[in-house]
């Protein structure tokens, strides 16, 4: 039993005691049986309150035996368990004089960006070496100053593929919030292999800045293939041409006044084209297999064939031989006179129309081996047209063209 309830009971026992030595000492007048079994009833009464009070305060309401450690019961109902208090999690006000700590605010710079997209030439795009093309960025200006004409695109490190040290950001302003697309022109090296370069912004100021907080650059990324050899084949690739006959000028939107079937005919006199193998040519030699045209029968008839787009690549040319075949096994051709042509235009615009190169030829028993530099259009997307006219009057014009391609 706590100590606290034992001197309580004590106390109440030696109350006890005084009250009944009280009835013990001299009086007047000796108590009733009465009036004593009055005083020993309160005395009991006392001491049973108090019992009851210190019992309720010990065991909290709780009914049922005490356990002590081990499970072994308290027979006298002495044992209590005591449990150490938790302390109090109640918050502490602040004193009224303590200053409320504020939300820590990092200020926006001058000149910040985020990224954007790539809008032209994704990273990894396959390029032929020497190849002229557009790159494209979607930038935001998320900082505070406005971007003026006084802003620039600057190259930065790796490869600058022909990039200039620093290109105009733009002849109006981007203001905060804003977003602006940004053009560069670049060339593709001329060997094969991965290529990037780096690029960021300069302000008025002179200061170079990047994406984000951490001002990093963006970039381009390319491929560049490593191809050689024939590159387009107009010999393999004349059935996938348009061609097209008529007289002179040409009608290159038909393609032809008369559009032809890629084969011989029955009726040769509008013109054809065919490829012939093992042949005899002009010379008394025999082919391989050689693409042969011949124009519409007519004085200034003409034959020709618009070719699929082609990227010119750096390093590339055509090469090829002209003449005519030979009307039988001595190699003699007759009096076969013609004009060879090959134009081009870039991509399907007729507006570009160029001749490239042209040949007269007579059938004098010897092709003529051509080559043509197409340096001037590296990086171009163009459509190739093949061109036979009579020169003059028709006489049998059995042209042909052997080994004819654009090489790297």
């Amino acid at each position: 039993m706590p100590i606290q309830p034992v001197r309580r009971l004590s106390a109440a026992i030696i109350l006890l005691t005084l009250i009944l030595s009280a009835c013990n000492l001299p009086s007047a007048k000796t108590p009733t049986p009465d009036s004593a079994g009055l005083i020993h009833t309160i005395a009991a009464q006392t001491v049973e309150a108090q019992l009851t009070l210190e019992a309720a305060g010990n065991q909290g309401g709780q009914s049922g035996d005490s356990q002590q450690p081990g499970g072994q019961q308290d027979p006298g109902g002495l044992a209590t368990q005591t449990e150490t208090p938790f302390p109090s999690l109640t918050p502490q006000p602040l004193p009224s004089d303590t200053p409320i700590p504020s939300p820590s605010i990092t200020p926006i710079p001058c000149d910040h960006i985020t990224w954007g997209k790539d809008v032209t030439i994704p990273d990894g795009t396959e390029l032929v070496p020497g190849e002229t093309f557009t790159k494209t960025w979607r930038l935001r200006n998320t900082g505070t100053c406005t971007w003026t004409s006084g802003y620039s695109l600057v190259f930065e490190s790796g490869e600058a593929m022909g990039a200039p040290p620093a290109t105009q950001l733009t002849t109006g302003t981007v203001p905060p919030g804003q977003q602006i697309d940004i053009s560069i022109v670049l060339e593709a090296p001329v060997s094969a292999g991965n290529y990037q370069g780096n690029f960021k912004l300069r302000n008025t100021e002179g200061r170079i800045f990047g994406l984000g907080d951490e001002s990093k650059p963006f970039w381009v990324k390319i491929t560049v293939s490593d191809v050689t050899g024939v590159m387009l084949d107009f010999i393999a690739m004349a059935d996938e041409a348009k061609w097209g006959s008529g007289v002179t000028p040409y009608d290159f939107d038909g393609p032809g006044d008369i559009q032809l079937s890629y084969g011989l005919p029955a009726d040769t006199s509008n013109g054809y084209v065919t490829t012939q193998n093992n042949i005899v040519l002009e010379g008394g030699g025999t082919s391989g297999v050689v693409l042969e045209t011949r124009p519409k029968d007519a004085t200034d008839g003409y034959i020709l064939g618009r070719y699929p787009e082609y990227k010119v690549g750096a390093g590339d040319y055509i090469k090829g031989r002209l003449g005519f075949l030979a009307e039988g096994p001595s190699g003699n051709c007759g009096a076969g006179d013609a004009v060879f042509q090959i134009n081009y235009t870039l991509g399907n615009d007729l507006d570009t129309m160029t001749k490239l190169a042209s040949w007269k030829e007579k059938c004098d028993g010897t092709l003529t081996k051509i080559s043509v530099d197409l340096t001037a259009l590296k990086g171009k997307t163009v459509r190739f047209y093949l061109i036979v006219q009579t020169n003059g009057s028709p006489a049998g014009d059995k042209a042909i063209w052997a080994s004819l391609g654009v090489m790297r």
